[in-house]
């Protein structure tokens, strides 16, 4: 009975103090007593912390803002993993697991790129991060190899590019020294020696922009920026790849929403190159095939001077052949280049953007539907028999046409029409939008599919590529 009651003491404590703390304050929520009970050190032993709310942990973002290079990244997790190894600091959940982010993109992101692929891995780091993995830049093929001999145990993944550029993965991925990958998958893992660093092929995945798998292991170790598999037949090659996907909440939730009515009658011409004004692709071909003339277009002009248009665009000029003219048609005014931050305020201030055939697959139509800004999207291909039907068309933005975003968001127009193209502009340009984020691309999405892609024990599956793709070391 005497232990019964001593054992009983603590819990008695506890009660006691409950009370008192209720007492004195009734009128305070749960989640305040649960917090001063967390930070007491009677009783937070009993009011263990909830867990981090990965969501907002992925959106605030502050954790690499004044990071700038690949050195003071990877130190910052590397310090991290050592604590978590040695038992010095805190070792928070999936804090010991290491992911090496072999692809350049990743790096670039770091720097600030505004292209898409870096724009994906910035999303994707920032899941990866609320998730608690320590996660590795790669500098170049040297560093790649230094990284993986001093980390291999605590490896989960290698996000890499099958590519033949800087420590791309081509020379690696049908290479007996480098990758482990016998018939039978065979374990217990080797470790890195001399000559060999037996990276096991089943933790490394392929990022590829386009709608395709990429080689040796194909689809399942291939990751794709858009879900390929709600594409029609016969435009779904990447159907089967890993959709891990991207999202732009993070960044465009921090540029303010500016109402409709407060928006200056201001379009904005999405090309970041001005020989896609010059292209094959380009929405306002010439009738006599004269590229020239179709930087003399007098389109932009005419609506500016009927509808009171401004239009804008951003445009690099040392791409042009140099026989054309370096300015974009009469009526878009060039502006100067400018960061992502501030690329978006721009964004939102407009009531369109207008896409001109190029580039393909843009973040650049969703950053501004989550501003609350429409988006013209070219249709460059169909079929004459069967015009309406759009699982036979190609556009611009294939995955604002295939997942099937329309008016009032996405205004979807065949090349060539230009009535049809002002049509769209007069229209966009009265109807107001609220922001719009597609279901598939919300952070929180972005992370249920990470956290699937980095807790799938994936080696049957390599098993079954391996065979099906008959597998085989050069």
């Amino acid at each position: 009975m005497l232990l019964q009651a001593r054992s009983l003491r603590p819990v008695l404590i506890v009660v006691s103090l409950l009370s008192i703390i209720i007492l004195l304050d009734l009128s305070r929520s749960e989640s305040y007593i649960a917090n001063h009970a967390q930070s007491h050190p009677l009783l937070s032993p009993y009011f263990p912390p909830e867990s981090p709310d990965l969501v907002s942990v992925a959106l605030d973002g502050t954790w690499k803002e004044d990071i700038k290079t690949v050195n003071d990244f990877n130190k910052v997790f590397e310090e991290r993993l050592e604590e978590c190894r040695n038992g010095s600091g805190p070792c928070n959940k999936n804090q010991d697991k290491v992911v090496i982010l072999a692809w350049y993109h990743f790096r670039r992101s770091l720097e600030g790129h505004m292209q898409g692929e870096a724009v994906w891995c910035d999303a994707m780091m920032d899941a990866m991060h609320a998730l608690g993995y320590t996660l590795l830049l790669v500098q170049n093929r040297t560093h790649f190899e230094d990284l993986w001999r001093r980390h291999h145990a605590s490896v989960q993944l290698i996000i890499w590019e099958d590519s033949d550029f800087g420590a791309g993965a081509k020379p690696c991925l049908r290479n007996s020294t480098c990758v482990y990958a016998p018939s039978g998958l065979d374990l217990p893992l080797p470790p890195p020696n001399s000559t060999h660093l037996n990276i096991p092929i089943w933790k490394v995945f392929l990022a590829h922009w386009w709608n395709s798998p990429s080689e040796p292991l194909g689809s399942p170790f291939t990751l794709s920026p858009e879900p390929y598999n709600r594409w029609p037949n016969g435009k779904n090659g990447g159907k089967d790849n890993f959709y891990v996907g991207y999202s732009l909440e993070r960044t465009c939730l921090k540029t303010p929403f500016t109402p409709h009515a407060q928006r200056p009658r201001q379009a904005y011409v999405l090309a970041k190159s001005l020989r896609y004004f010059v292209m094959p692709s380009y929405i306002l071909p010439d009738d006599q095939g004269v590229t020239e003339n179709q930087l003399n277009d007098d389109f932009y002009a005419n609506l500016s001077r009927t509808d009171n248009i401004t239009w804008l665009g951003q445009f690099k000029l040392d791409e042009m052949p140099k026989e054309l003219p370096p300015h974009p048609p009469p009526g878009i005014t060039q502006v100067e280049r400018m960061d992502r931050s501030a690329f978006q305020r721009l964004v939102s201030q407009s009531r369109v953007l207008f896409g001109i055939g190029r580039p393909y697959l843009s973040p650049s139509p969703y950053e501004a539907l989550c501003l609350g800004v429409s988006f013209i999207n070219p249709v460059s291909g169909w079929d004459q028999e069967d015009l309406e039907n759009r699982e036979k068309w190609d556009a611009q933005q294939g995955g604002l046409l295939f997942t099937g975003v329309d008016e009032p968001y996405v205004y979807h127009v065949k090349v060539g029409d230009r009535d049809g193209f002002a049509r769209a502009v007069r229209k966009a340009m009265e109807t107001p939008i609220e922001r719009f984020i597609p279901p598939h691309m919300k952070m929180s999405a972005l992370i249920d599919r990470m956290k699937v892609l980095l807790e799938t024990d994936c080696r049957p599956t390599a098993l079954v590529q391996m065979k099906d793709t008959k597998y085989a070391f050069n």
